[in-house]
């Protein structure tokens, strides 16, 4: 017998079961992330707000419809993409809703700017007054809806404001890079808030913040003539008409040169069919504009022919790169604009 001690060979290992129950872990993680992926991207993307009471989903078909009916007795529709009657799912959402007997709201909300304030305020009074329970949605139920969500949440005693923002997580579709991190701006400046009050969130404050304090970035105006349009507007003459615009915002405006960048104040006029003529912006240059303070700015009108136009002036914001600056009005945020008749002989 020898006394030498048995060398196991270098090739061949002990059996572990261990591995193979991590290895099953990671295959379960795998499929139930890739599920819940195909749910949200390519599915219903519906999940419980609070439940028995609020749910949310992406837009609903008909038979999506029913089926929430049916088994959650929703109540009330929230339909965030704005009031479309001319797009087929908003004919069939409608109508189907008519059916079932169930009342229906619309709120226009985007994904990629801050709500405007009158659309908040419109959500908070349907919430207020709405027959529960409710379902909302948008197109992919991600963005406008994540956005509701942790408003119903921020709005409810029994929830915090850490739980409301996990309603924008990426298991629900929404991630906070590119255009639709307007989302969680929206948020940033209520916490902004919270903390140069030196306070902690409340459904109270909230309430108060949305309603009476918020301002969606630097998009709030107040325009006035300083050079009235004549009547009548001399026909096939260049004109120049002063705007002075004052900053009702909480923020700077920044004025930089170029159509992709900065403040502008821009003006279009239309003609008699309602179309667009001529158009331009004043204020390509640098300057700041504190909030409380106004600038005097110079509409260079170009000549138009004899006939009846409207001139329309308002505040734009170039912030998001690459998007031009007509396309990023103050007043798709609730800002009002300056308007005025012309009779051009």
């Amino acid at each position: 017998m020898s006394l030498m001690p048995r060398l196991r060979s270098p090739l061949r290992r002990p059996a572990r079961p261990w591995r193979w129950v991590g290895r099953a872990a990671v295959l379960a993680l795998v499929v139930g992330v890739g599920a819940e992926a195909v749910r949200v991207v390519g599915g219903t993307n519906r999940h419980a707000v609070i439940p028995g009471r609020v749910y949310r989903c992406a837009q609903p078909s008909e038979a999506d419809l029913r089926e929430m009916v049916r088994d959650y007795h929703i109540r009330t529709v929230i339909n965030l993409r704005g009031l479309s009657q001319v797009m087929d799912w908003y004919e069939a959402e409608a109508r189907t809703l008519h059916d079932l007997n169930v009342s229906q709201e619309d709120i226009t909300f985007s994904a990629n700017r801050l709500p405007a304030p009158s659309e908040l305020r419109r959500l908070i009074e349907v919430l207020d007054h709405a027959e529960y329970p409710i379902v909302f949605h948008c197109k992919q139920g991600a963005d406008r809806t994540g956005l509701t969500a942790a408003v119903v949440l921020l709005l409810s005693p029994d929830s915090s404001l850490s739980a409301a923002m996990r309603q924008l997580w990426p298991r629900y579709g929404h991630f906070r890079f590119g255009r639709t991190a307007a989302i969680d701006r929206f948020f940033d400046l209520y916490k902004v808030w919270l903390k140069s009050e030196g306070i902690e969130h409340t459904p109270e404050r909230f309430r108060h913040w949305a309603l009476t304090v918020y301002t969606p970035g630097p998009a709030r105006s107040e325009l006035t003539w300083l050079d009235e349009p004549p009547s009548p507007y001399p026909a096939n003459k260049p004109l120049a008409l002063r705007v002075r615009a004052a900053n009702r915002s909480i923020r700077p405006w920044e004025f930089k040169p170029g159509d992709y960048a900065g403040i502008h104040l821009s003006y279009l006029v239309a003609d008699a069919r309602v179309q667009p003529v001529a158009g331009g912006q004043a204020g390509l240059f640098r300057t700041t504009v504190p909030p409380g303070g106004s600038i005097d700015l110079t509409l260079a009108l170009p000549p138009l022919a004899p006939g009846k136009y409207v001139l329309v002036a308002y505040m734009t914001d170039a912030t998001a790169a690459g998007v031009p600056v007509r396309s990023n009005s103050f007043v798709q945020f609730g800002d009002e604009s300056l308007m005025a008749e012309l009779d051009v002989k």
